[in-house]
C-alpha cells in the first residue's frame, strides 16, 4: 500500500541537494509562483563550503559562518533587523485579526535601545539563564508575534506546504524558514526583505538574543 507523503516526512530534504544546489529547480517547477522561492533558496546552497562534503561525514545542515563579518557590519544589520520588523508590523491594518498582536509587537521594538556583538560563547550563557528563567529581561514577544502574524497570512492548502519541514530544517530556525517562505504570505509582499538582514547574520554563522531594551548578536 503506498504510503501518502506529507510535509513531515520531507525533514531534510533540502539537504539532498547540498552542496551545490544542483537539480534543486526542478523542485519548484510544480510549484505555483516556484520561481520566487528557488531565487530565495539559492543563496543557501552557495554559502556551503564543497570542501566539507568531501569526508566521510558531512555536515547535516546548512551551517552559516565561513565569512569574517565585522562587528560594525553585524550591528548594523541588527539594526537593519530591527526597522524592518517595525516596517512589518506597521503595516498591519486596524481591523487586522492581527493588529493587537503587531501593536504589541512594535511596542516590543520601541524599547529596544541598542544592538550588542557578543564574544563567542556568550549567546549562550543568556540562553541558558533565559532557559533557567533567571533573567527578568529576557523577552521573546518578537518571536511570538511574528509566528503568529506569518500564519494568519499562511494558506495551508497550498502546494508549498509540503516543504514546511523541509524548510525548518534547514537550520532548525523558523525566521530562516520564514524569510525563505516569504513569497506564500499573503499581503506581506511589500515587505518582503524584513527578514534579509537576519538570513545575513545566519550565513555568517551568528545568532540572537532579545531582552526587553537590547538585541544581542554573537556566535553559540
Amino acid at each position: 500500500m503506498d504510503q501518502q507523503v506529507d510535509a513531515d516526512h520531507l525533514y531534510g530534504f533540502f539537504q539532498w541537494f547540498m552542496p551545490s544546489g544542483e537539480g534543486i529547480d526542478r523542485v519548484f517547477e510544480p510549484i505555483p509562483g516556484g520561481e520566487r522561492f528557488l531565487d530565495r533558496i539559492r543563496p543557501i546552497y552557495e554559502m556551503l563550503n564543497p570542501g566539507d562534503f568531501t569526508g566521510e561525514y558531512v555536515p547535516g545542515y546548512f551551517n552559516g559562518g565561513h565569512e569574517v563579518a565585522p562587528e560594525e557590519t553585524l550591528r548594523k544589520l541588527g539594526q537593519e533587523l530591527i526597522a524592518g520588523l517595525k516596517t512589518l508590523f506597521s503595516i498591519v491594518p486596524e481591523d487586522d485579526e492581527s493588529a493587537d498582536i503587531a501593536q504589541e509587537a512594535l511596542q516590543d521594538l520601541a524599547s529596544v535601545k541598542e544592538v550588542v556583538v557578543l564574544p563567542q560563547g556568550e549567546l549562550g550563557k543568556l540562553e541558558q539563564r533565559a532557559i533557567q528563567g533567571t533573567d527578568e529581561e529576557d523577552s521573546e514577544a518578537v518571536y511570538e508575534a511574528l509566528g503568529d502574524l506569518l500564519s494568519s497570512r499562511s494558506d495551508y492548502d497550498e502546494a508549498i506546504e509540503i516543504l514546511s519541514e523541509a524548510y525548518y530544517s534547514i537550520a532548525c530556525d523558523y525566521w530562516v524558514a520564514y524569510y525563505l517562505q516569504w513569497p506564500r504570505y499573503e499581503g506581506l509582499q511589500e515587505v518582503e526583505n524584513c527578514l534579509y538582514p537576519y538570513f545575513e547574520l545566519y550565513r555568517y554563522g551568528y545568532n540572537l538574543h532579545w531582552t526587553k531594551t537590547t538585541l544581542f548578536i554573537g556566535k553559540r
